[in-house]
């Protein structure tokens, strides 16, 4: 693609090229001496090189470690439930202090070792001890001992009932880990993990990301063989090529401007939204809650929408798009209070600075809010980093402001919980001291309803909060979308808008 791009290449010879290339992604079957090998081959515009557990953020990340790890139990949003996993059964004291769980028998490691419970201690422990460096340490803060009181079971002693231990337990973030290959591997189990779930990475390079079926995996083989990512640049030639109407996302399949008749399509509104958040944590302007008020009074959602097109959706006013809030009116975009706002605040017109990561079609946000504050007087400075590096703290505080956005998986309450708590979450980290420790009283007070609902029900105040201080801007809701054969069974999007790859096969 690299020559394609830099040569003086006649267009035929490219759009032959691009035939090709189209043509090898999707369902493969391949014969060998013994069988027929069936494979799912797919693009993805960057690498994924970040799969530790224990550290893992990204969708795409973690939606991978689901593949290759598994959990002590598993949450079912149909039922609204906790089901077994590596965990067949469990119970807790009647003050949900004391909780004991049972492990199946006979799970192994990719590696071939058995899973024990002190794996579990060994995974826990880790994840909790501040030396770790985990964001997600604050999920079992209120665990006093972990212990393994045989090879099968593992006793969870609390400082105080907390309410949301089986969703945590749940998340892929407390996925378990061989303690030994962690060690010996050091940095790099990241890029080349060993776990224990339906499939097993055999390959993460700059180029390729292959995983491969465990056959003894202890909840039935996958149907597939194989599934490969070919890592292809989403810009210049294949930005060209595929994206006529916006920007590649990582979706199924390789999406070619005229899909064959035979495939079907997928679409399912995204749970979580894209957000402008103000660095509560440096001096200028948006210090002030007038400047803040003002830039949202000045944000046209709509316009930015039907402007960029792509899977932007619908306007957003919260993080999930089935809790609207009906005091929020897109509608009214006041030019006149705006200009008063920016007047109350003492706003000179100085250049602020909107910082956001690579991809995800960040760069076209970012760039459409510089042009359209531009405007109304409001200059912004843009900056596109990695997303490694925006999450240093040294990087991320020279900002006035951060686009971001996130997506939440089935344990939508777990997922606020994290973003409000984790010490890698953008948002926290432009929170002021005074404005963090304010919701983390609030946060501590869900942890301990016992109710479902109740828990829902704070944080949704917290989210009214953060909409009143107008410590965020929401922008946008995403549709997601996927296309795939229809001689393939077993597809369904899930909350990532992703698809389970144990679950899919081919009707021959």
């Amino acid at each position: 693609m690299q020559v394609l791009n830099d040569s003086a290449i006649p267009p035929r010879a490219r759009e032959r090229f691009f035939d090709w290339l189209s043509g090898q992604f999707g369902f493969r079957t391949e014969e060998d001496e013994e069988r027929t090998l069936e494979t799912l081959r797919m693009s993805f515009y960057r690498t994924i090189p970040a799969l530790d557990p224990a550290f893992v953020g990204r969708r795409t990340e973690s939606h991978m470690v689901k593949q290759i790890f598994d959990t002590l139990i598993r949450y079912d949003e149909e039922k609204d439930t906790f089901l077994p996993h590596l965990a067949h059964h469990w119970e807790s004291n009647e003050t949900g202090s004391e909780w004991t769980f049972y492990l199946r028998k006979g799970v192994l490691f990719h590696h071939g070792r058995e899973l024990t419970a002190h794996d579990v201690v060994w995974t826990l422990e880790r994840i909790a001890d501040p030396k770790t460096g985990s964001p997600y340490h604050w999920m079992l803060q209120d665990v006093e001992r972990i212990t393994a009181l045989r090879e099968t079971t593992v006793k969870i002693e609390l400082r105080r009932p907390n309410h949301l231990l089986l969703s945590f337990l749940a998340s892929d973030r407390m996925s378990i880990v061989p303690g030994e290959v962690v060690a010996q591997k050091g940095a790099a189990f990241s890029r080349m993990p060993v776990g224990s779930g339906p499939f097993r990475l055999v390959t993460n390079d700059e180029q390729m990301f292959i995983l491969e079926a465990t056959p003894n995996y202890f909840l039935g083989r996958a149907h597939l063989d194989r599934v490969e990512i070919w890592v292809v640049p989403q810009k210049d030639l294949r930005e060209d090529f595929f994206s006529k109407e916006g920007e590649v996302h990582f979706q199924t399949f390789w999406k070619t401007q005229a899909p064959p008749d035979k495939w079907q399509e997928l679409e399912r509104l995204e749970r979580g939204s894209a957000y402008l958040a103000f660095n509560l944590n440096r001096t200028g302007p948006q210090q002030h809650k007038a400047f803040r008020q003002a830039m949202d009074r000045f944000l046209d959602r709509e316009k930015m929408i039907a402007d960029l097109g792509g899977n932007r959706y619908v306007p957003a006013s919260g993080f999930l798009p089935d809790e609207k809030d009906a005091a929020v009116d897109f509608a009214e975009v006041s030019r006149p209070k705006a200009q008063d706002g920016l007047e109350k605040s003492a706003y000179q017109g100085e250049r602020l600075k909107l910082f956001t990561y690579e991809g995800a079609g960040n760069e076209n946000n970012v760039e459409w809010l510089r042009r359209h504050f531009a405007e109304y007087g409001l200059l912004l400075e843009v900056t596109v980093v990695p997303i490694e590096e925006l999450k240093k703290p040294e990087i991320l505080l020279q900002s006035h402001m951060v686009l971001s956005g996130e997506v939440f998986d089935e344990q939508w309450v777990l997922g606020l919980m994290e973003l409000y708590k984790s010490d890698a979450s953008f948002l926290r980290m432009t929170w002021s001291p005074a404005f963090r420790e304010r919701i983390d009283q609030e946060l501590d007070l869900v942890m301990l309803e016992q109710d479902g609902e109740c828990q829902r029900k704070r944080l949704r105040e917290v989210e009214k909060l953060l909409r009143e201080q107008h410590a965020l801007l929401f922008l946008f809701h995403s549709q997601q979308q996927s296309a795939y054969h229809s001689a393939l069974e077993g597809v369904s999007l899930n909350a990532l808008g992703l698809v389970e790859y144990k679950n899919i096969w081919f009707k021959h």
